[in-house]
């Protein structure tokens, strides 16, 4: 008998220990580095998954995808910018969920060595009576998200479309371009003139003595309220702003 019971104590302490080995300890809690990015079209991003606890033994249950794989792709820890828009990288294991929202820009203010991608364009035209267009007047527009603006504001007469400006080369009507945040805290404008020789000041309208090097301005005029841009300025102290986008103009009439 006693055998008899040290072999039951025996077998219930094995059976007592499998147990514990085998017991389930599910993610409750996942999380993405970055938890959102920026992006433009055909960048990639490396992302982090990570969980907790790091005991769970569920974790070949997750599954990481792309929300829309017409936007951005997912394969191996590396995030792949298709088009323009947004969507996030889902980590899912059961109900719990984790998420790195990324946005897609397609065009970009370039500001030196920065790029900031366009969110709208807005912008007015101005007519003579109802019906004849004289002037062109287009902003683009990167919105922050701590509501900082960063601007491309141009400027043309109608008859000025569908042209390649030399800023550097006299021309009439004074057409500008802008590039500066919302607060005038840094950029420049540049307005061409007959003499081929731009007027350049800073974006708060203090004068500079700067003169370009490069300052060449195309929009094309597509349809209704739809354009091509093409912008290319170097100012001599090495300020420089370029961008070519087509899109949509939330235009307004004057």
């Amino acid at each position: 008998m006693n055998r008899y019971f040290k072999t039951l104590v025996a077998v219930a302490l094995i059976l007592s220990t499998t147990a514990g080995c085998q017991k389930d300890i599910p993610i409750d809690d996942i999380w993405i580095k970055p938890a959102s990015a920026s992006l433009f079209v055909g960048e990639t991003l490396n992302i982090d998954v990570q969980y907790s606890p790091l005991e769970a033994t569920n974790t070949d249950e997750m599954e990481i995808y792309s929300t829309n794989e017409s936007i951005i792709t997912y394969s191996n820890g590396v995030v792949t910018a298709k088009d323009a828009g947004t969507a996030a990288i889902s980590a899912v294991c059961g109900n719990v969920v984790g998420q790195c929202k990324v946005k897609v820009y397609r065009d970009k203010i370039q500001k030196g060595t920065e790029a900031f991608g366009i969110d709208y364009a807005s912008g007015y035209l101005y007519q003579m009576g109802t019906a004849t267009p004289q002037e062109v007047e287009i902003y683009l527009i990167h919105q922050e998200a701590n509501g900082m603006t960063q601007n491309l504001k141009l400027w043309v007469t109608n008859d000025q479309l569908g042209k390649d400006l030399d800023f550097t080369q006299p021309l009439s009507g004074m057409p500008f371009v802008g590039v500066y945040k919302n607060n005038n805290e840094d950029g420049y404008l540049v307005y061409g003139s007959e003499s081929g020789t731009p007027m350049i000041v800073t974006a708060d309208w203090t004068f500079t003595d700067l003169t370009l090097n490069r300052g060449i301005l195309h929009i094309d005029h597509i349809q209704a309220h739809r354009y091509k841009v093409h912008v290319d300025f170097e100012l001599s102290n090495g300020y420089a702003f370029s961008t070519d986008w087509e899109g949509t103009v939330s235009m307004k009439v004057e």
